[in-house]
């Protein structure tokens, strides 16, 4: 990038703060802010924001620096694309939303857009030309220049895929064991069930404990006491008590909705965390699907 422009002075300026920016002197091309110590060979995040990291040191009119703004914050979130003409068909299309300005067919002159008008002898006054020349050549190269080109080690890919296997198990467990526990529970005959005895088999090892709680517990239905298997309960601290179960075949099952909602709300998390990256790859594909 150049350093100066034909007056001596800094030909372009630090988004961030506006001060000019510097050669790097080890670092043929690069320039810096002296202020923010920002580089513009630093990698951005890989949407088309990266292109606004520098401006120009001179605009074309007053309305021309607020256009940026509301540019920039419809673009933030465009995933770069791979090449400088597909990057700028994005860039330029965007204009278009933003300002109702077409900078391939309008023409160079200025044209007024009221909602940039923010007080001035140009105010509101967009430059079609300094946009041709100047802007949207600048935002392609800054932020086809920083699109990160790097790919993820392998030792990373495989750690992230164990950690999805991970995370994805713990959300098929929790939530389809809190929705079994959940359907247990509503379907079958409601009764009184009075919790006799729970006893416990299996033992503790490190990888794969094997503990188990089997409980009784006796009912009356259809006026004829029944006894049989009672699950989903607290085990061993409902002997003794009577409890509402739902009664299919000959078991019954506890009606208490602490332990499938605790087995959910653990699981809800973990399901976010996975979904999270999806739903914000599908939003930065959304727009670029919609042209």
């Amino acid at each position: 990038m150049e350093t100066v422009d034909s007056y001596g002075m800094s030909a372009y300026s630090c988004a961030a703060d506006g001060t000019g920016l510097e050669a790097v002197p080890d670092a043929p091309g690069v320039l810096r802010c002296p202020t923010c110590g920002h580089r513009t060979d630093a990698p951005g995040r890989g949407t088309l924001a990266d292109g606004f990291d520098v401006i120009h040191r001179q605009w074309g009119l007053l309305g021309d620096p607020h256009v940026w703004e509301a540019l920039r914050d419809a673009l933030a979130e465009e995933v770069t694309p791979g090449s400088p003409d597909a990057a700028r068909v994005v860039v330029v299309d965007g204009l278009r939303r933003v300002a109702d300005i077409d900078v391939d067919s309008d023409g160079p002159a200025p044209v007024p857009r009221e909602q940039f008008a923010h007080g001035g002898m140009s105010s509101g006054m967009v430059d079609v030309g300094w946009w041709h020349d100047k802007g949207v050549p600048l935002i392609v190269e800054r932020a086809v220049a920083r699109r990160p080109t790097s790919t993820p080690p392998k030792s990373s890919l495989v750690t992230s895929i164990l950690v999805w296997l991970v995370l994805g198990g713990i959300v098929a467990g929790t939530l389809v064991a809190g929705s079994w526990l959940l359907y247990q529970r509503a379907v079958g005959t409601p009764v009184q069930a009075t919790v006799l005895a729970c006893e416990t088999s299996g033992n503790w090892s490190r990888y794969a404990p094997t503990v188990r709680e089997d409980c009784v517990a006796e009912w009356t239905l259809d006026g004829a006491t029944v006894v049989g298997g009672f699950n989903a309960g607290s085990g061993s601290p409902d002997v003794g008590k009577t409890v509402d179960a739902t009664v299919r075949g000959d078991t019954a099952y506890s009606r208490s909705l602490v332990l499938p909602v605790v087995l959910i709300a653990l699981g809800l998390p973990f399901l976010l965390i996975l979904v999270a990256p999806l739903v914000r790859r599908m939003r930065g594909r959304e727009p670029a699907a919609a042209r």
